[in-house]
């Protein structure tokens, strides 16, 4: 009777898991690292943003805590929306930071990519309530009807939060005519003559 050779050891199925687990940490931490505001203001060209914002009705959040970029810019949670954020703004953000102009940046073209990118549910994490302001106030006769459409009470809208709310936590040049932004660009213009 012919004798079996030994069995070998199956460093497939031993390597293979370790390296895809490897490569999910990997990009976990990167992930993380790079949702840091520390990180997003690493690079000059956001220091005017923190600077807006500091002056925004978004300088803090709901528990009176600085708000940081990801509460609003990225998605909650892990999922396709969230890799496909990542990877689309931050490889768009990387190349216009090394081979572009960032001081030339077309904000009117970000903002509407911005918008698009915003989730609802970053906004509802801190506005949980849609009929009342952030002083807890009754929002104004035509806000209501707008939200009823919303929440489809009224109507139905396609736009979420950041199709209306536009230029609440930034404020571009182009935008501070406007007299709903006239408090925000009057505090910007303050500021931009204190330096």
């Amino acid at each position: 009777m012919a004798q079996e050779p030994p069995r070998k050891f199956p460093f497939k199925l031993v390597f293979i898991p370790l390296v895809m687990v490897g490569l999910f940490v990997l990009a976990a931490v990167t992930m993380a690292r790079t949702s840091s505001t520390s990180y997003c203001l690493s690079c000059h060209e956001m220091q005017r943003y923190q600077d807006e914002m500091k002056l925004s009705s978004h300088a803090v959040d709901k528990d009176q805590k600085a708000l940081e970029c990801a509460q609003c810019h990225i998605p909650r949670g892990v999922g396709p929306r969230l890799v496909a954020v990542k990877t689309l703004q931050g490889l768009g953000d990387l190349v216009a930071h090394h081979f572009g102009h960032p001081e030339k940046l077309d904000r009117r073209q970000m903002q509407a990519q911005a918008q698009r990118f915003m989730s609802d549910d970053n906004c509802l994490a801190c506005h949980q309530d849609l009929y009342k302001d952030t002083k807890d106030k009754p929002i104004s006769e035509v806000g209501r009807l707008c939200h009823d459409a919303y929440l489809g009470k009224n109507g139905t809208t396609r736009h979420g939060c950041a199709g209306c709310h536009s230029n609440l936590a930034h404020l571009p040049e182009f935008d501070r005519r406007y007299e709903v932004n006239a408090k925000f660009a009057a505090r910007l213009a303050q500021e931009e003559e204190k330096n």
